[in-house]
């Protein structure tokens, strides 16, 4: 499974339709936690508001779009109905107990263009299943709604909150390294779908 990876084999199962990336599991102490960020005007933070689901699915659809990512999950961010399938599955367990009350939306103007999913396992830890924020809202807005759910969760009694990200995603995985998670591991994943000439060059702030 590990040779899979290097960049030679990675390369010639890429031709006949097969990805196999890194991903890193990381975890972040709360206690530990930077200073929550603001957010610029006319941005605000609010929590689950599940009619708004099929919005936040497209969201997701576009925040991912074109990156490593949704080649990756294709099953879920090739089409906002995969994304919407991701929430409901989320909703229902799949990723632990899912904490309505943690997981918050980042609004413009009233509109969603961002959100972090949030699940609570085992012992007093929280897993983020999803951050995104739409290409035109990037730049501090990714960090400051990450930072205000570290922050949330940590009054909430948790202890830690981990993550996977896709190690090629240099621009999350930053984010992520700056507000203090650490890797604990580290997997490889194939997922097959249809060959592209190219690969995707720029990537959101996103775990999947």
């Amino acid at each position: 499974m590990f040779l899979l990876c290097t960049p030679a084999v990675s390369q010639r199962l890429e031709r006949l339709g097969f990805l196999c990336r890194w991903r890193a599991s990381m975890t972040v102490d709360l206690g530990r936690l930077p200073p929550r960020r603001l957010l610029p005007e006319q941005y605000r933070i609010v929590e689950w508001q599940p009619h708004r689901r099929r919005d936040v699915a497209l969201v997701d659809h576009r925040a991912f779009r074109g990156t490593l990512d949704a080649r990756l999950y294709r099953e879920y961010f090739s089409t906002p109905q995969g994304c919407e399938r991701m929430w409901r599955e989320a909703i229902e367990g799949k990723f632990g107990r899912f904490d309505p009350f943690r997981t918050l939306l980042l609004l413009h103007e009233g509109r969603v263009c961002g959100d972090v999913m949030v699940s609570a396992r085992h012992g007093r830890e929280a897993f983020i299943g999803n951050l995104a924020v739409v290409p035109e809202h990037q730049g501090r807005t990714g960090s400051a709604l990450l930072l205000e759910c570290l922050w949330r969760c940590r009054e909430a009694g948790y202890e830690r909150v981990s993550l996977a990200v896709t190690e090629e995603n240099r621009r999350a995985y930053s984010l992520y390294e700056r507000v203090g998670f650490v890797v604990s591991a580290r997997f490889p994943l194939v997922a097959r779908c249809p060959a592209s000439p190219s690969r995707a060059a720029a990537e959101i702030p996103g775990s999947g």
